[in-house]
């Protein structure tokens, strides 16, 4: 899953839920094959609306993928939800853990 950074990390939590949500409910042979198969999760980050749309323009032909607009917040599309291979992974590799924070020491 991919989410933006731009919005708090509550709501980045929730996002993320209903892109996973609306994978399985689009794409539920992709789904259980997934949960009985890898069962792997990672949530990444993105910066901005733009750059989720960008992203899914991408991946699309590539995989299965949905992306989730949230109508409450007025914020747009929040998140994406991908089927992982080697070529999305290309695509993803340098984007960072969601809610990932820097540390100093």
């Amino acid at each position: 899953m991919v989410t933006r950074q731009d919005i708090n990390p509550g709501d980045q939590c929730a996002q993320t839920v209903h892109s996973i949500s609306d994978f399985a409910y689009e794409f539920p042979q992709e789904h259980r094959f997934w949960k009985e198969t890898s069962n792997t999760v990672v949530c990444l980050g993105i910066q901005s609306e733009f750059h989720l749309l960008t992203l899914f323009d991408k991946l699309s032909p590539l995989t299965q993928c949905v992306k989730f607009f949230e109508p409450d917040d007025d914020v747009g599309w929040t998140s994406l939800c991908f089927y992982s291979t080697p070529e999305t992974k290309k695509l993803t590799s340098k984007l960072p853990l969601l809610l990932k924070t820097k540390t100093t020491k």
